[in-house]
């Protein structure tokens, strides 16, 4: 048996796992084929020595990779995205190992460059990878080793990956109306889904359950048991022996038993499909994140009528409770609906949107929607992914309403974000937009604009006890702004996005720094991320609102969607 006394720790003791999950641990990448390892068995296999002994020679390698990877996840990083990382790595080195390339620390970048060289292979001859796909494995990589390597400019710089366009084109007519077309046609699927799985049938309904859609079509839903053999067109198989036919009066036995036990262990198929549906619909409603969404806990809700809809309150909470989320008039019967039919079939739990969660998968992992994605398939429909989802709801919200003002409020943007990233280009209404909004906001008796998230009278002056090696405000560097006197906060979710952004561009820039070895220097970086650190608590804990405005900023770092002042600059430093 190797001796494994020389390798150090390289798990992440602080991540919270689910109950048959592997822990993350990147000891396997020093021993040659643990990287394409089942995670489950890898460790026995280590212990037995049936992976040989570590290859010391990648221990400083993997060391800077586990610390890359770490240091994100203390920074704020996602487990989604330090999950993401892991597996990427553990890719990489099984290709690495296959095409007998080294993996060392010295030769990592040209390691990297033959292997963005064979994506780009598998694209261009090959044809099984698509180009945006084979750049973003470039680009995922490319993040972890330029941390690795302290690069200034990303590795995938110096390879042929090439980003393909995804440039937001102005829509005619008829790209208008086929696009709404496709996502009413997947809302109308969603409601369907939704009432053709009330309480009584999901729990003791006769099985298979067959919903009836709007279109003429069905869906058939066998909760979890694999199709019976006659149904759907077939073969019956011959009962011409003793043996066939005692096998199947057991199949006969199970699969009435399977009906009438009436629990969710047989019937959670049912009841996660119904609140796939379910949470599709409410992020199609409110505008909400998945990741915020999926993770709403159920309370005392109450409503306040607000405009054409309602802010949906806490009833427990202090004032008369705060905003949750806002949602629309018609809406509103149809949520009382789902909360009487959530409590029925998932009494004890305390989520807005429970699921069945399978192979021990943590609570916090967002769904992905499988069931759904497969009914689409089968009934030939577009899926409409919770981003495009909450994008569609902008854009009908503006074309509807026809004010920006409006529907930034309800969006919970300035109209300069609503207009410039999320509502799409309409022949109809793109210049008058435009110009309605430059006439109500004349720069020419507008506040000064800071360099900073925020606003400002332009005149600098430093509040009282500023660190020493913080920076100094000047109207030139953003960071200064922090510790301005005349610096404002913005009570909104687009300036708490923006405080988010700024502080993940500084986090990156502090990844890249690396003092001299003999000085005790502190990146001037770390006290801006301290002091944004701060702003964002300060909105997280002072109420439920803000604290949602953090959540939702924070996902959409995390999911790559930065706010427009900083997207430049964290996309080229990425």
């Amino acid at each position: 048996m190797p001796s494994s006394c020389h390798v150090p720790e390289l798990s992440f003791p602080s991540v919270t796992y689910g109950k048959h999950q592997s822990p993350w641990d990147l000891k396997v990448l020093l021993y040659l084929g643990g990287g394409k390892a089942n995670p489950r068995h890898v460790s026995d296999l280590i212990n037995s020595g049936r992976l040989g002994s570590p290859l010391l020679e990648r221990l400083e390698l993997v060391q800077k990779i586990h610390e890359a990877i770490h240091s994100k996840l203390v920074g704020g990083g996602s487990h989604q995205s330090a999950c993401t990382s892991v597996e990427t790595i553990r890719r990489f080195f099984t290709w690495a190992e296959k095409a007998n390339h080294p993996l060392t620390l010295d030769t990592i970048q040209t390691t990297y460059l033959h292997w963005a060289d064979w994506l780009v292979h598998r694209h261009r001859v090959v044809g099984d990878l698509k180009a945006n796909a084979a750049y973003s494995q470039g680009v995922n990589l490319s993040v972890i080793l330029g941390d690795v390597l302290s690069r200034p400019t990303p590795l995938v710089k110096l390879t042929r990956l090439v980003n393909p366009p995804q440039r937001k084109t102005v829509c005619g007519t008829g790209a208008e109306k086929q696009n709404l077309q496709d996502t009413f046609a997947f809302g109308h699927l969603l409601q369907d889904l939704c009432d053709g799985l009330p309480a009584d049938i999901v729990l003791n309904g006769p099985l298979p359950v067959r919903l009836a859609l709007r279109g003429g079509g069905q869906v058939v839903a066998w909760s979890g048991w694999v199709r019976p053999k006659g149904e759907g067109g077939q073969k019956i198989p011959k009962l011409d022996s003793p043996q066939r036919r005692y096998q199947a009066r057991m199949a006969a036995a199970r699969w009435d038993a399977w009906v009438a036990e009436g629990t969710l262990r047989t019937r959670y198929p049912l009841a996660n499909l119904r609140c796939e549906a379910e949470l599709l619909m409410f992020i199609g409603q409110t505008g909400m994140n998945l990741s915020q969404a999926h993770q709403l806990k159920l309370r005392d809700f109450f409503y306040v009528s607000h405009l054409d809809g309602y802010q949906v309150k806490n009833r427990k909470g202090r004032r008369g409770g705060e905003v949750l989320f806002e949602i629309f008039n018609d809406y509103k019967p149809h949520f009382e609906r789902y909360l009487a039919w959530r409590r029925l079939v998932f009494p004890d739990s305390e989520l807005l949107f429970p699921f069945v969660r399978q192979k021990g998968r943590a609570e916090h992992t967002a769904p992905k929607f499988n069931r759904v994605h497969e009914i689409c398939k089968q009934q030939r429909l577009c899926f409409v992914s919770p981003s495009k989802v909450r994008n569609t709801r902008v854009n009908w919200l503006l074309r509807r309403s026809g004010d920006a003002d409006q529907t930034a409020e309800m969006a919970q943007h300035t109209k300069e974000t609503l207009l410039n990233v999320y509502a799409r280009p309409s022949q109809q209404r793109a210049m008058g937009e435009v110009m309605r909004f430059w006439a109500k906001n004349d720069p020419s008796v507008a506040r000064m604009v800071p360099v900073a998230p925020g606003e400002c009278d332009g005149q600098p002056v430093p509040i009282k006890g500023v660190p020493r090696d913080a920076p100094q405000p000047d109207c030139l560097n953003a960071s200064g702004c922090l510790w301005c006197e005349h610096h404002r906060d913005i009570d909104s979710q687009d300036y708490v996005w923006s405080l988010g952004c700024f502080r993940h561009l500084k986090i990156i820039e502090l990844s890249k720094w690396h003092s001299p070895p003999s000085s005790r220097e502190t990146y001037p970086g770390e006290y801006a991320i301290n002091r944004i650190s701060e702003k964002l608590r300060w909105f997280k804990e002072s109420n439920a609102r803000r604290s949602g405005w953090v959540d939702e900023a924070l996902a959409r770092v995390e999911e790559g969607t930065y706010h427009p002042s900083w997207q430049r600059l964290i996309e080229s430093m990425e």
